[in-house]
């Protein structure tokens, strides 16, 4: 028996696929049919791949005997799930009175991989909450240093007619530009070490639209800490400023 899409692959149309020969290992098997099209069933296992043979001819040709063999038990009605489980542990119970089998469903590998997804999600928002404060602060502090050891120029262009609103547009923007830089190095920093962590077997998968979110991101952190200090230095009176030692 073939799936589906393994039909169309093999002989160009499932038709085609009636009465065809293929062959495993060097060894003729006859195709006696086709199944209809299902997708994908659980945990990734689709019929419509797939290429089935009696189960004493794999055994003896392909697989050997020291396998732990699978059942795939496809339910019409999900809400019958739980029924057909026990039926099925019954049924196998008393066919194979002295084994032992593991049952288990999709919905529930679904639910366990949904609750891990949902956990990892968590962390990862609560690991950018905290890039967001600590580098939030340590942009601040560097702007409230700046300001301080340009009290004089904020003064000297107060003097020379600037306004609140430029000086306050001046440290705002050197605050996003310097959290920018940082989101750049960040964003090289993650290409570079990417093969590096494939070598691992780990399946990363970079974006552009990734990329330009760590963008945004670090402006937006830039542009959020560093208002105050801005503000602080927009606010300044330029004799107090002037004579700032």
């Amino acid at each position: 028996m073939l799936g589906y899409s393994a039909a169309k692959e093999i002989f160009g149309s499932a038709y085609d696929a009636y009465d065809g020969e293929i062959y495993i290992d060097n060894r003729r098997y006859v195709v006696t049919g086709v199944l209809s099209e299902m997708g994908t069933v659980a945990s990734g296992i689709s019929p419509d791949t797939s290429i089935f043979i009696p189960y004493e001819t794999g055994i003896k040709y392909i697989t050997g005997s020291s396998i732990s063999p699978t059942v795939t038990v496809i339910a019409e009605d999900v809400n019958q799930v739980n029924t057909i489980m026990a039926d099925v542990e019954t049924t196998l119970a008393d066919s194979y009175p002295n084994s032992t089998f593991t049952i288990s469903d999709a919905g529930t590998k679904m639910e366990a991989a949904s609750a891990s997804n949902e956990t990892l999600t968590l962390l990862l928002i609560s690991m950018a909450v905290i890039v967001f404060i600590v580098g939030g602060i340590g942009i601040m502090n560097v702007l409230f240093v700046s300001v301080k050891e340009r009290t004089n120029e904020i003064g000297i262009l107060k003097a020379l007619g600037c306004s609140r609103k430029d000086i306050l547009l001046e440290f705002l923007l050197e605050a996003s530009f310097t959290s920018l830089v940082g989101a750049v190095l960040g964003v090289l920093v993650a290409l570079g070490i990417t093969p590096l962590v494939e070598t691992f077997s780990i399946r990363v998968s970079l974006s552009v639209t990734g990329a330009v979110l760590s963008l945004l991101f670090g402006v937006i952190t830039g542009s959020i800490f560093g208002f105050y200090p801005a503000f602080k230095a927009s606010r300044l009176i330029p004799v107090v400023a002037l004579n700032q030692e």
